[in-house]
């Protein structure tokens, strides 16, 4: 790869890359000389935190172990599921031990060296997880929530020092990104600007959680974060040197078309299941358009009566077992083919059923969901394709322009990060195809399995030795 002065990366958080034409002039008019990477794929579950890690390290949650939005560790987090969300509980469980369980693109970095600074409009945990040893590398990260929100409260007391206090977390987020703006513009790509320059955009996911996707709300909150884009291209058209801009998000989202209280449904049955566990209750739960089924004692045994339980339930999606499970689970598919494996990972994940139909303003893609948004709202987490297809768009130096459809996604973008400023870098992903298409033609892989009336599939693409989850369906 042609090398660079430092590599800046643009994260609108949950854009889906069908709505960028009529939502976001300024980047859609950058995406038609750039190079668009038109099947970019997000992880599972399509999580914040989850796609979050990835991306920061270059691999998936079998090896990084940020396995959820959310995960029981019973003996650290009584009562409910460890929030990765929560600055405080990722600090209980840095204190047991490593939150991230490989290196990121920031060890990487700093072995070569060079650094980078992130300023972070999501939430805190998200802030974390961009660049988990940030402290201890000497970088900078820069959280919205304050300075008992970061690992490097410094960086905070600066920036409030010199653009005033922080701003006011109403919905939408405009206050949010106008301040965003403003520190990314002004300090991070003024004077010395880091080698790598990461602004995380907490829009438009925020606003399609609470108003919808069409909503006019989520209309002014695009075309706000398309002007701090704007922005920001011009700030880098004053830069001496050679920039790479890689816009990103981090997944899409799908419309919440039915409700359903898995946890009131399975104790009706007898299941004694719970997304707040107390002593009475075996099996820990999650919520959101997934879930995970997690022992809480160590016992696997009614795994079986919950597969049955989620196998005969009209909405419920794909059903994936822990790899020692599926033979003893007719009619799962095995974790690893969504690239867990992890010790952290729970004996069973769940999707809520979802389909692409179209939702009130004609955008496909719709789902049932256990909780966290409003009916009719944005959701993500599972594996209907416009949930895990995500916006990358890259402009290097003496770099192809067009549009690129072979396979991708986040695991690939440190690694291409790192070869594009001379860093050495392990990742499971590849550096990305930015100057020449890539030779080998991908294949699709269909993994099916059914059972007493259920049946799933799971669709990857495999290119180079390396597996992408394209999309799942439950079909029958």
């Amino acid at each position: 790869m042609t090398d660079v002065d430092r590599v800046v990366v643009i994260v609108f958080d949950g854009l889906r890359p069908d709505v960028i034409e009529n939502t976001t002039p300024n980047l859609h008019s950058f995406a038609h000389d750039a190079l668009w990477f038109t099947e970019a794929r997000s992880v599972f579950p399509s999580m914040t935190r989850v796609a979050t890690t990835s991306f920061a390290t270059g691999h998936w949650p079998m090896t990084h172990g940020i396995v959820n939005n959310a995960f029981h560790i019973p003996e650290l987090v009584r009562g409910s599921a460890l929030n990765t969300a929560s600055f405080e509980h990722l600090s209980r469980l840095k204190a047991r031990e490593p939150v991230v369980t490989c290196e990121s693109l920031g060890h990487a970095l700093a072995a070569a060296g060079k650094r980078m600074e992130a300023i972070h409009c999501g939430s805190a945990g998200a802030a974390y997880l961009v660049n988990h040893d940030v402290a201890a590398l000497q970088q900078e990260t820069f959280s919205i929530h304050g300075e008992a929100s970061t690992q490097t409260p410094q960086t905070v007391r600066r920036i409030v020092s010199e653009y005033g206090p922080l701003p006011p977390q109403d919905i939408p987020k405009l206050a949010s990104l106008e301040y965003a703006n403003r520190v990314f513009v002004g300090s991070t790509l003024t004077g010395d600007v880091p080698d790598v320059a990461l602004l995380w955009l907490v829009e438009p996911d925020t606003t399609w959680h609470h108003f919808g996707l069409g909503s006019p709300e989520a209309h002014s909150v695009l075309r706000a974060a398309d002007e701090v884009f704007g922005n920001v291209l011009d700030a880098i058209s004053r830069l001496p040197g050679r920039t790479t801009l890689i816009t990103m998000s981090d997944h899409g989202q799908i419309t919440t078309a039915s409700e359903v209280d898995i946890t009131a449904a399975m104790q009706a049955d007898g299941l004694p299941a719970s997304h707040l566990p107390g002593p009475e209750h075996r099996l820990g739960l999650t919520r959101g358009s997934m879930s995970e089924i997690r022992s809480l004692n160590g016992d696997s045994g009614l795994c079986a009566a919950a597969c049955d339980w989620l196998m005969n339930r009209d909405d419920i999606g794909l059903v994936f077992a822990r790899d020692d499970l599926v033979e003893s689970l007719p009619g799962t598919l095995p974790q690893s083919l969504v690239m867990h494996g992890h010790d952290r990972d729970a004996e069973l994940y769940f999707t809520m059923r979802a389909s692409d139909e179209t939702d009130k303003w004609g955008l496909p893609g719709q789902c049932a969901f256990i909780s966290d948004v409003e009916l009719g709202c944005g959701i993500h987490g599972g594996l209907n394709r416009y949930e895990l297809t995500t916006t990358l768009i890259v402009k290097t130096p003496d770099g192809r322009r067009g549009r690129d459809a072979s396979p991708v996604g986040l695991v690939d973008i440190a690694p291409t990060v790192a070869e594009l400023l001379g860093v050495r870098m392990s990742a499971a992903g590849a550096p990305l195809p930015l100057f020449e298409p890539r030779a080998a033609l991908h294949k699709v892989e269909v993994a099916s399995t059914s059972h007493a009336g259920y049946s799933q599939e799971l669709r990857l693409n495999l290119i180079d030795g390396r597996a992408y989850i394209d999309h799942g369906n439950r079909l029958t």
